[in-house]
């Protein structure tokens, strides 16, 4: 997710309310990096078998805002097997900025399950598969941070495709999603949806992992 990019470019002039939100998610971001989660990291693209995910949340900070969406892609063998998609209802409204590049508003999640309901099924969907997400670290940091509000402890493998991309695509300028699939040609019909972006990352991960296993 590019997600603190784009709050600041679509943030409007003039809009004190505006600015203040987006100045204080700035200094939530800062305090996160004080906090580190642990998972298993995986360094190289070898899997073939494995589970793409990505969130949506209310903000930048997994201890202050919340997920308002997962959506995953289960590949076993290196094919689609299953998809999951989820509205989350966060227990508090949805900023005005974040429903403008996501396109989901409080009405859309207000009937919509609690976390402490969604997890156990994308728990159970996941089976023991690793984890593939891009800019990991901002996705795993909510789900674990999820996790651990509803008192559940998880030791995920995770696969980090902008890590990956920087790795393996050194001719790319940039390694957000956004651009690499432009770069790549690969089609993300609904960006800022996590089902959406989780079938893009998975198209970006079996380029990479083409690249990976073509000799040099």
């Amino acid at each position: 997710m590019d997600i603190f990019l784009r709050l600041k470019r679509d943030i409007k002039r003039g809009s004190e309310d505006e600015y203040f939100k987006y100045n204080k998610i700035k200094e939530d971001k800062k305090e996160e990096k004080r906090k580190i989660r642990k998972y298993t990291k995986i360094t190289a693209p070898t899997k073939d078998s494995y589970v793409v995910f990505d969130t949506e949340t209310t903000g930048l900070s997994p201890q202050n805002h919340k997920i308002i969406e997962i959506g995953a892609v289960k590949v076993k063998e290196g094919e689609i097997t299953d998809t999951f998609s989820q509205l989350i209802n966060p227990g508090t409204y949805i900023p005005r900025f974040i429903s403008k590049i996501t396109g989901i508003y409080t009405r859309d999640v207000e009937n919509k399950k609690s976390i402490s309901e969604i997890l156990p099924l994308f728990t159970d969907f996941c089976e023991d598969l690793p984890l593939i997400a891009h800019n990991a670290p901002f996705d795993m940091n909510f789900l674990l941070q999820s996790y651990e509000d509803i008192g559940e402890e998880h030791n995920f493998s995770v696969i980090d495709t902008c890590a990956l991309s920087r790795k393996y695509n050194k001719e790319c300028e940039k390694h957000s999603l956004e651009y690499l699939c432009a770069y790549f040609d690969i089609v993300n019909e609904n960006a800022h949806r996590a089902l959406s972006d989780a079938l893009a990352t998975r198209q970006l991960y079996e380029i990479i992992r083409e690249k990976y296993k073509t000799p040099h």
